[in-house]
């Protein structure tokens, strides 16, 4: 009997141990399950951000990308009318698809572990394309042209740039001295032995070269209603994290980029709605007509500044006006006046020249930058008949260039420059901030073009934002995340 007693009260010892023991496991069990269910929705959270997140990001907008190879999320979805709230809406969809555990198997609503739902997201601060002078663009341009081997073209560009600087054109010099000239005509009484030349000269500078523009694009944007005439939509942002390190694309690369993407004289696109958009890059005129005769108005300053150089200082075609100027001169009984009618002849001259020049440019030839006595090709009867002046066949007929020089840089530089060749110096030289917005102006106007995308407005687009999202759980727990997101 005593045994039995003995054993009964260890008996009792065994079950108060065991009781205290498992009710020890029992909260090291739950205190656990606790602890994975509160991991568990702190990483389900972070997953499915990164899902919703990445999602948005895989929105981005087709045509942008497809013209341009850019990429950028249009925030107004085709509606036009770009918020915050369009994406907040979509983030907060991939947030409850993601959430959702319904029908999946064996986890029904009933056997989740976390019950989360988003109870507040907000999208803090975007990057949108036209922040910071176009940051976000100029990063994607360096992105993309640091895939292309472009150290070559660069340097080709360069080179014409400094060729172009140490010819150092005055492009007031030729009308400083005309007017100069002009009021001694004037004060002499004697007529301009250039009046043909002057009288050639009213016309617009593209009737000069092609005799008229019927065989030219007429196509033209509405003016107003482009991105560098209203007041872009701007984002908070500032510079976002930058995995992939790339800065703004310089002048040479973004320069590049819109030769490669840009239509241009000669080398007219389908897609585009102007056809000659890189002079309105420069230019900025609603119509192609508008630009193409701003552009043909600065390459003629350019050739008048360079010819008019040349020809006073070459002595053998001055002493040929001199001696023209001599026999003017001894029919009006004048012979002093015999230097200020040199200097009008020289001036009719240079501008028939240079005239002949952008027929050349314009029709594919090359021009030297500054020429010599073997590269001069008009005649000093020219400045009597100027309109009679060879420099090629017109496009009138077929509107189309007679070929491209696409990608050829300052490659021949020696046998002169071509339209392109002069359309980089003008670009490289153009302000930087407006090349950026009037870029963007092409980018809408042909996104426009296409199915769907009539409302396009390019600064709603933005390739960066942060966030801020707050998930509950049904079982009393929250947990609250920022994140920032970008495509680089």
């Amino acid at each position: 009997m005593a045994r039995d007693s003995a054993a009964d009260s260890r008996g009792g010892y065994l079950t108060v141990f065991l009781a205290l023991s498992l009710t020890i496991i029992l909260s090291l069990v739950l205190t656990l399950i606790e602890g994975a269910r509160l991991n568990a929705l702190r990483m389900q959270t972070e997953l499915v951000t990164d899902v919703a997140m990445n999602s948005v990001l895989a929105e981005f907008h087709r045509e942008l990308q497809r013209q341009y190879d850019l990429f950028f999320i249009d925030m107004s979805y085709g509606s036009g009318a770009a918020s915050r709230e369009n994406v907040e809406a979509h983030l907060l969809e991939y947030y409850d698809k993601n959430f959702e555990m319904d029908g999946i198997g064996f986890f029904s609503d009933r056997r989740d572990l976390t019950k989360l739902k988003v109870t507040s997201l907000n999208i803090e601060n975007t990057r949108m394309i036209c922040d910071d002078n176009a940051q976000a663009l100029r990063e994607q341009v360096l992105a993309y042209m640091s895939a292309e081997p472009v150290g070559e073209a660069a340097g080709e560009v360069l080179q014409l740039i400094s060729s172009y600087d140490g010819a150092g054109p005055d492009l007031t010099m030729w009308s400083r001295i005309r007017d100069e000239t002009a009021q001694a005509l004037a004060d002499n009484e004697l007529d301009d032995p250039g009046a043909a030349v002057e009288s050639f000269r009213i016309l617009p500078v593209l009737n000069q070269v092609f005799g008229g523009t019927s065989g030219l694009s007429g196509n033209a944007i509405a003016p107003g209603g482009t991105l560098s005439h209203r007041v872009p939509m701007r984002g908070n942002m500032g510079s976002p994290e930058n995995s992939h390190h790339y800065g703004r694309a310089d002048t040479v690369l973004f320069d590049e980029y819109m030769f490669e993407k840009c239509s241009r004289y000669g080398n007219e696109l389908d897609k585009s709605q102007l056809k000659y958009q890189l002079e309105y890059i420069l230019f900025g005129e609603s119509s192609d007509l508008g630009n193409l005769e701003k552009a043909a108005q600065h390459l003629l300053a350019v050739r008048l500044a360079l010819n008019t150089a040349f020809l006073f200082a070459d002595e053998t075609r001055k002493e040929e006006a001199r001696t023209l100027a001599a026999v003017l001169s001894t029919i009006l009984l004048s012979p002093e006046l015999t230097e200020i009618l040199a200097a009008a002849i020289l001036l009719a001259w240079a501008y028939v020249e240079s005239i002949y020049d952008l027929k050349v440019l314009f029709h594919n030839g090359r021009v030297p930058l500054v020429k010599d006595s073997s590269t001069w090709k008009t005649s000093i009867q020219n400045i009597l008949i100027p309109a009679q002046v060879q420099g090629g066949e017109s496009r009138q007929s077929s509107g189309q260039g007679s070929g491209q020089e696409s990608g050829q840089g300052s490659r021949g530089l020696s046998q002169g420059l071509s339209y392109e060749n002069y359309l980089r110096i003008f670009l490289f030289l153009e302000n930087g901030n407006m090349k950026n917005l009037r870029l963007m102006d092409m980018m809408e106007a042909d996104i426009r073009r296409t199915p769907g995308n009539g409302a396009f407005m390019i600064d709603g687009c933005m390739d960066a934002f942060a966030m801020h999202v707050t998930v509950e759980s049904g079982y009393g727990y929250s947990c609250e995340m920022r994140r920032e997101i970008t495509y680089n």
